[in-house]
C-alpha cells in the first residue's frame, strides 16, 4: 500500500472497527476481577441499562446479555433501580447462587460493598443471598463472610471492631482481601467508619495520645481534612465521650484540645460549630475552664507575683473539682495577654481590655470570669475584689465569651463607704485574711447561697508542709 493509501484509508477510517475496550484492556480487566474476586462498577449509562432490562422483563422477553451483565450496577443507583422490580432481581439472585455463575456474584457482591445503606430498599434480602453463598463463591467473599459474617445483620460493626482490633481503618482490612479499590469511598466503608467510631465512643481510654491516633487514622485524609464531615459528631464523640466521668490529666486535655479546637472553635465562642454533640462540647468546655483557670493563676503568677494566689488556686480549684464552674473566662490586659500567649500558645482564646469604664487597667491586671449557673463572679487581681452577681441580675456580665471588655463590664460599681459590711452588702469581697480563710467563707457562703452548693473548708484548705 502507498503512503498515500495509507493516508486515504486513515481518513475514511478503518475497514473493520476498533473495539470498545481493547483487548488487552479487557484481559487486564478481566485479570483483575480473577485475582481481586471483586468487580469495578462499569463506565456506562447505567440508567439507560436499567431501561432496557425494566422494559424487556415487563414484555415477557430476556433482556440483552450486555445489559444483564450490568444489572447488578443498576440495584440501587439508577431510576428506575432494578432492587425494586421483583422479577429482575429475583433472577440475579438465583443466578449468583450458582457455582457456574460466580462472575454474577463477584458483580453482586461489589455492588453491595459499594453501594451499601442499611436504608436502601432490599438491601438486606441481598445480604441474606450474599451470605448463604458465600462459601462457594471463592476469595475474599468466603473469608469475609467466615471470619466476619459480613453480609449478615451487624456485618459492618463486626468488620469495624475488627479493624479496630487489628489496628487498621476498614479500607485498609478489606484491602489486605484485594478489595482495596473496591473499598475506597464505598458505602460499606463509610457504614463501617460510622459504627467504629460509634464503638470507640464507648470504650474506654488507655492513653489520649494512642486515641488520638487512631481518630486521625480512621478520619483523615493525607491532607489532614476530616473524610466525612456528615459524621464529625461520631469523630469528636469517639475522642471526648470516654473522659464523661473522668478528667484528662492536663498534658491529655491540651493534646486533645489541639486537634480539637482547630477544626470545631472554642464550644464557648463558637457554639454553633458544635450543633448535634452538646454533650461533647459541654465536656469540652469543662476542660476550657481547667485551663482558664490555669491561664489566670499561671500568668497572674507571673506578671503579679503574690503570696495570696495560691489560695484563690486552691479556693476556685476546689469549685471545679465539683464541677460547679460551668464557663470561666480570662480578661487580660497588654502584659497578661503577651504573657498567655508565651505560656499557653498563640492559639489561646481569652478576653482583653479596651479603654473606658470608670477603672483603670493597670500593668498586670486580671479577671477571671465564672459562670456558677444561679450566679456569676468575676474576680480580679492586684488586690481587686471578687464581684457576685445573681444569675438573674441584670447588671451581671452578658457575656462569659466576648473578646473585649471594658472594667465597667466586668465588676460592680464600689460604694462611697468600702467597710467590709457595706461592701458585702453590695455583693463585693476583698481577699483579706487568706492564710485564716477569712474571705473564702464568705465568698463560700455567699455562692452557697444563691446556688445551695456550699463547699468546706477542707476542699480548699492549702497544704502548707
Amino acid at each position: 500500500m502507498s503512503f498515500r493509501s495509507a493516508l486515504q484509508g486513515l481518513a475514511l477510517g478503518a475497514t473493520r472497527p476498533l473495539p470498545a475496550t481493547p483487548r488487552m484492556a479487557a484481559v487486564s480487566r478481566d485479570l483483575a476481577e480473577r485475582s481481586a474476586g471483586a468487580a469495578e462498577k462499569p463506565p456506562l449509562d447505567l440508567d439507560r441499562i436499567a431501561e432496557r432490562i425494566v422494559a424487556a422483563f415487563d414484555h415477557g422477553e430476556a433482556p440483552a446479555a450486555l445489559d444483564w451483565r450490568h444489572a447488578p450496577w443498576c440495584l440501587w443507583r439508577t431510576e428506575p433501580p432494578l432492587a425494586t422490580h421483583v422479577v429482575a432481581l429475583q433472577m440475579l439472585l438465583a443466578q449468583a447462587a450458582r457455582p457456574d455463575r460466580r462472575a454474577v456474584y463477584r458483580r453482586l457482591a461489589s455492588t453491595y460493598l459499594i453501594d451499601y445503606s442499611p436504608a436502601r430498599e432490599e438491601m438486606q434480602r441481598v445480604g441474606t443471598a450474599l451470605a448463604a453463598h458465600a462459601s462457594i463463591a471463592g476469595e475474599p467473599w468466603a473469608s469475609l463472610q467466615r471470619d466476619h459474617r459480613l453480609f449478615e445483620p451487624g456485618g459492618v460493626r463486626r468488620l469495624a471492631e475488627a479493624a479496630l482490633a487489628q489496628s487498621c481503618t476498614v479500607p485498609h482490612l478489606l484491602g489486605r482481601h484485594g478489595l482495596g479499590a473496591v473499598a475506597a469511598g464505598s458505602g460499606l466503608a463509610e457504614a463501617a467508619y460510622k459504627a467504629g467510631l460509634t464503638a470507640l465512643a464507648e470504650r474506654p481510654v488507655t492513653s489520649a495520645a494512642e486515641r488520638l491516633e487512631i481518630v486521625k487514622a480512621w478520619c483523615l485524609n493525607p491532607r489532614g481534612e476530616v473524610l466525612y464531615q456528615a459524621y464529625r459528631a461520631e469523630m469528636v464523640n469517639a475522642l471526648v465521650m470516654p473522659y464523661r466521668d473522668r478528667m484528662p490529666s492536663k498534658s491529655e486535655q491540651d493534646l486533645l484540645l489541639s486537634f480539637l479546637t482547630p477544626r470545631f472553635g472554642d464550644p464557648r465562642v463558637k457554639a454553633g460549630n458544635w450543633i448535634g454533640m452538646e454533650a461533647a462540647a459541654g465536656i469540652v468546655k469543662r476542660w476550657l475552664t481547667e485551663v482558664a483557670l490555669r491561664q489566670f493563676f499561671d500568668v497572674v503568677d507571673t506578671i503579679a507575683p503574690e503570696g495570696s494566689w495560691r489560695y484563690r488556686r486552691a479556693f476556685w480549684g476546689a469549685y471545679h473539682k465539683r464541677d460547679l464552674i460551668l464557663n470561666a473566662w480570662v480578661v487580660f490586659g497588654e502584659d497578661g495577654a503577651r504573657e498567655a500567649r508565651r505560656a499557653f500558645g498563640q492559639d489561646i482564646a481569652f478576653g482583653r481590655f479596651i479603654k473606658g469604664g470608670g477603672k483603670q487597667v493597670l500593668a498586670g491586671h486580671a479577671v477571671l470570669l465564672m459562670d456558677l449557673g444561679r450566679c456569676i463572679v468575676a474576680d480580679w487581681s492586684h488586690h481587686g475584689y471578687c464581684n457576685i452577681w445573681p444569675g438573674d441580675d441584670p447588671s451581671r456580665p452578658r457575656d462569659l465569651n466576648a473578646r473585649q471588655y471594658s472594667t465597667d463590664d466586668v465588676r460592680r460599681p464600689v460604694p462611697y463607704d468600702r467597710s467590709e459590711r457595706s461592701l458585702t452588702a453590695h455583693d463585693i469581697y476583698g481577699h483579706g485574711g487568706s492564710d485564716n480563710y477569712v474571705w473564702q467563707h464568705r465568698v463560700a457562703g455567699r455562692i452557697g447561697a444563691l446556688t445551695g452548693q456550699r463547699l468546706s473548708q477542707n476542699e480548699f484548705a492549702v497544704d502548707l508542709s
